[in-house]
């Protein structure tokens, strides 16, 4: 018999009606760059994360056994340095996951090692580097994507490389771009999204890094200052999109219904 609530049984004895949910991997490049916003989605959703510290010396899973998906953040590191100890396996990682449509985001560096995992190319950019706001504009695919659902066609958002991706991979969909970058977000396929741009960071982030910004990305000379005043009056709108597009990560592209076959779900492709 089943367990009770009142004289209905809703669950049979020793076996749930859906799946053990695995973790959602979370590969950190640096010790400052976490999921933020969309990790706290993920665990409002009910899933479940396990959080990779690259920086601290932790390794990258051999395999994907016990990973449901992936989430690549960014860092200071060029996705084209093949030299870093990790990048090779991340880079396979990536593409195994892609193989097995296991659900996948890349954010800044990660949209990078994903374009490459899947066939595309990064350089290092021509004009300098995307530090500050960015106005990211969605192209057609990316205004019907489900992943820019509730977003601005036309948004200002934070932003921080020197690198691209200079070209798409085979079959990739663009969904974003900017007069700074060509490919700001692309999809491939339903399961694999790359994005440029941070939309899980906060004003506040953005105004710790121009404190202290990483290699001077922008160069000497840089007004930082002005970085800093532009996301503060922005705050408000920063921080709603990026609870709304953590929300669309967690609702869309990792759902927990993606582990359980068979249970009726919410959300259809």
């Amino acid at each position: 018999m089943g367990r009770l609530i009142g004289s209905l049984a809703v669950e049979p004895d020793g076996q749930s009606a859906y799946l053990l949910r695995m973790p959602i991997l979370v590969i950190q490049h640096s010790n400052t760059s976490s999921a933020a916003t969309i990790g706290e989605a993920l665990v409002r959703h009910g899933l479940r994360c396990r959080t990779i510290r690259l920086a601290a010396g932790e390794p990258l899973p051999s395999d994907l056994d016990g990973i449901d998906g992936i989430i690549s953040m960014g860092s200071s590191d060029s996705a084209t340095d093949d030299g870093l100890p990790w990048i090779a396996q991340e880079i396979a990682l990536l593409k195994a996951a892609c193989a097995a449509q296991r659900p996948v985001l890349g954010v800044c560096l990660g949209a990078q090692l994903l374009a490459r995992a899947l066939g595309g190319r990064v350089s290092k950019m021509t004009d300098n580097a995307s530090v500050g706001l960015c106005r990211i504009d969605l192209t057609t695919a990316g205004r019907d994507d489900p992943l820019f659902r509730g977003l601005p066609w036309y948004g200002s958002w934070p932003s921080w490389h020197i690198d691209e991706i200079s070209e798409l991979p085979p079959d990739a969909r663009l969904l974003a771009k900017s007069e700074e970058c060509g490919i700001e977000a692309f999809a491939h396929g339903i399961f694999a999204y790359g994005v440029q741009f941070h939309p899980e960071w906060s004003a506040e982030r953005v105004a710790e890094l121009c404190d202290d910004p990483a290699e001077h990305l922008a160069g000497d000379g840089f007004d930082y200052a002005a970085v800093k005043a532009a996301v503060r009056d922005e705050a408000d709108s920063i921080e709603r999109m990026a609870l709304r597009f953590a929300e669309n990560v967690a609702s869309y592209l990792m759902p927990v219904e993606r582990v359980n076959a068979g249970i009726p779900k919410d959300i259809h492709h």
